[in-house]
């Protein structure tokens, strides 16, 4: 058997409350795309600061566009990465503190 899931699009989380885990979905399967979005929206509104890698350098997601399914990390369409392209750590506000 072979694991997939490092190839995948997905989060890994980093919780000191409740536990680091990793979130992987299947961008072709739209039940685990929602579940995506709606765990990566409720991350952020409880103030879980998202990291995502372009190239060799690491970005702060600023907001994230469930309707168009991308992290926004700047003010310009050129500053959106998709979900589905992108693999991203975030890290909850009891994490390090």
């Amino acid at each position: 058997m072979q694991n997939n899931t490092e190839t995948l699009p997905g989060i890994d989380v980093l919780n000191t409350g409740y536990g680091d885990f990793e979130l992987s979905f299947d961008p072709n399967k739209p039940d685990e795309v929602q579940k995506a979005k709606e765990t990566i929206t409720d991350m952020l509104k409880r103030g879980y600061a998202i990291f995502v890698k372009q190239g060799k350098e690491t970005f702060r997601v600023r907001k994230f566009d469930a309707d168009k399914n991308v992290y926004i990390i700047g003010s310009t369409p050129a500053e959106e990465v998709p979900i589905g392209e992108a693999r991203a750590t975030a890290v909850g506000r009891s994490a390090g503190g």
